[in-house]
């Protein structure tokens, strides 16, 4: 024997004779296995739907206890995703069309019903009953994604209407009414069709996605439209998303103007000493550097030479080093020993650094009377290339500035310049580069890059060695801030 499908129908109806009718009725359909629980008022019909498993509700809408629409309400509020067929003598359309905006599957004359007219009004009734669950359960989570994910999504018909289950349009707003059932131009207030947004659902209702930045009620929104295909692969409309990005427009824009203001304070030009090469680069590895040279006037026609590193890279740092260089520049033009002036920045510096934070820094004293130099470093060696092929050394003469606010830091002796020698002080961003393998570029690298292309314009020796660095790596991202300063001594 086969197994037929279990249907529990919950018949709401006064008339005994009515009722036994419809058993008869499902009796001669073997098509299910109808289980009939009888309920002869409203008020036992909407117990039963809270008391017991039911698949389907037949209802007379006229009852001892209730009459007209509002019985059909009163059972579907009592549990939504039961289906209801609303039963009646009345052959009345509009009757039927407002039991169906209240909740009813379908609406049967009862002098028109038989078996099988009302087991297929059963079946299709539980079926739609299905499906708009499914669609409501589907609603509901893209209605839980859109309110929890920092995106807007929404969709268009092809005729840039916006679309259901969409209940938001490019940016998030707690009030105000949906935006379903509006165009685009009703949406804008606008017929342009070159309108930004209009322009891009457009583009991609003929097939082609679209992505464009717009500013909307006051917030920065990056919005990409694709097309909206349907099972066979036909454009049936458009799919948005937008996402609010004006915080990170406005730290991109605080960014470029802490790039422009620190590039603005990074020498224009080298300094024009006869018998002398004299260039300097920074290269950031973000919008800012902590990173730092420069060339100071001194006093008796000497210059101060500087390299400095801030741990980290960023904005921090570069705020820290725009500060180190108005300090620099201050106690430079009137103290003549290299040790005393990056004590003095010590001592600045230390109340404002924050912990795990220090600075290491080359400051060298270039003599162009007698071609000559002294140097202090505070945790930064500098590097004497001699004509010769020997190089020197020239290690720090102190502590990085910041770890001690009383810490010693020597001047070097003098050292004399040979025509063909090359002061060079880099950062470590240059040695410390690596491959994906962690392969370092290395400073054995570094100085040997820079040896053999001592007949060339320092200027281009840095480019140069931050070009081939980059090669190396693989990338024109570099991970570290790179910078150097290089002193040919001429012929």
């Amino acid at each position: 024997m086969q197994n037929l499908p279990c249907i529990r129908v919950l018949l709401v109806e006064d008339s005994q004779s009515d009722a036994e009718l419809f058993e008869i009725y499902l009796e001669q359909v073997r098509s299910a296995d109808y289980q009939i629980h009888l309920a002869e008022t409203l008020a036992d019909g909407v117990t039963a739907l809270k008391s017991r498993p039911v698949d389907i509700v037949l209802a007379d809408l006229n009852l001892p206890d209730s009459f007209g629409i509002d019985t059909c309400r009163k059972l579907h509020n009592a549990d939504p995703s039961v289906p209801i067929i609303v039963l009646t003598g009345l052959a009345d359309e509009e009757k039927a069309l407002e039991a169906m905006q209240v909740g009813a599957q379908d609406y049967l004359v009862k002098g028109e019903i038989s078996g099988n007219v009302l087991a297929r009004s059963i079946r299709y009734s539980i079926e739609r009953q299905r499906a708009a669950d499914m669609q409501r359960q589907s609603d509901e989570r893209m209605r839980l994604i859109t309110e929890q994910l920092p995106a807007v999504l929404w969709t268009t018909d092809v005729d840039l209407c916006i679309t259901p289950p969409s209940t938001e349009f490019l940016i998030k707003e707690s009030e105000g009414k949906s935006p379903v059932g509006l165009t685009l131009k009703e949406f804008f207030e606008t017929d342009d069709d070159r309108f930004p947004p209009i322009a891009a659902h457009r583009s991609a209702a003929q097939g082609a996605p679209v992505s464009i930045e717009f500013f909307w009620r006051g917030k920065s929104l990056s919005i990409h439209v694709e097309p909206l295909l349907d099972s066979a692969g036909n454009i049936m409309g458009t799919i948005g998303v937008s996402l609010d990005v004006s915080t990170q427009k406005r730290m991109q824009d605080e960014l470029d103007a802490a790039r422009h203001v620190q590039q603005a304070l990074f020498p224009r030009n080298s300094p024009n000493v006869p018998g002398f090469d004299i260039a300097g680069a920074v290269y950031a590895a973000e919008e800012t550097a902590g990173d730092y040279f420069d060339f100071i006037q001194m006093e008796n026609g000497c210059w101060g030479i500087v390299v400095g590193d801030v741990t980290g890279h960023g904005l921090g740092p570069a705020l820290l080093m725009a500060e180190l260089r108005a300090y620099l520049r201050a106690v430079a033009s009137t103290r003549p020993h290299s040790g005393e002036i990056l004590m003095l920045a010590n001592r600045f510096l230390s109340g404002d650094l924050e912990e795990q934070r220090f600075v290491t820094l080359f400051f060298t004293r270039v003599d162009p009377a007698d071609r000559s130099f002294t140097f202090a470093s505070a945790g930064h060696n500098g590097y004497l290339l001699k004509a010769n092929g020997v190089t020197e050394t020239l290690k720090s003469t102190g502590l990085p500035l910041g770890l001690i606010p009383d810490t010693i830091i020597n001047t070097s002796f003098r050292v004399v310049f040979e025509p063909g020698d090359i002061l060079f002080v880099p950062t470590d961003g240059f040695q410390e580069a690596h491959t994906v393998e962690n392969e370092l570029f290395g400073l054995a690298r570094t100085l040997e890059f820079v040896r053999d292309r001592r007949h060339l314009p320092g200027a281009q020796i840095i480019e140069e060695l931050r070009a081939e660095v980059c090669r190396y790596v693989g990338s024109r991202d570099i991970a570290d801030d790179m910078s150097a300063i290089i002193v040919r001594c001429l012929e």
